[in-house]
């Protein structure tokens, strides 16, 4: 059976869309923002800067200019409990920094997450400048 070249058009058009559409929703779940970093128990921030946020199906990432990672994935149906990527746990904090943000509490430190990536600004070319 031969398939008709309107068939083939209407196959690949809707295949571009939908990829174009993928890449759009990927892009669409990552924001700049700060971060702080307080070691466990303490009330003082080692580190404080910009940072990337990005969430996909339930996993979360958190990329530092300076290279360090935390990669989050959540525990089953519990709500806001994860493990990082040595698979300890890490609890997840929405009510701390209200629609401010939200603080992610590891084994030895935590991570307090701000949507605005404010006091940092931008620099001449658009780069979220910090303290790393």
């Amino acid at each position: 059976m031969m398939i008709k070249p309107v068939n083939s058009f209407l196959m690949i058009s809707v295949t571009v869309i939908a990829t174009l559409g993928t890449a759009v929703a990927v892009k669409a779940d990552t924001v700049d923002a700060r971060c702080d970093i307080y070691p466990a128990g303490e009330d003082r921030a080692t580190s404080s800067g910009p940072c990337t946020f990005s969430q996909r199906q339930g996993n979360v990432g958190i990329q530092l200019p300076n290279g360090r990672r935390y990669d989050l994935q959540p525990v089953g149906d519990q709500p806001a409990t994860y493990v990082d990527q040595d698979g300890k746990p890490v609890s997840r904090d929405d009510e701390g920094l209200g629609d401010g943000g939200v603080i992610f509490r590891l084994s030895n430190e935590s991570i307090f997450v701000y949507w605005d990536p404010a006091p940092y600004g931008q620099n001449s070319e658009g780069a979220v400048r910090g303290l790393w």
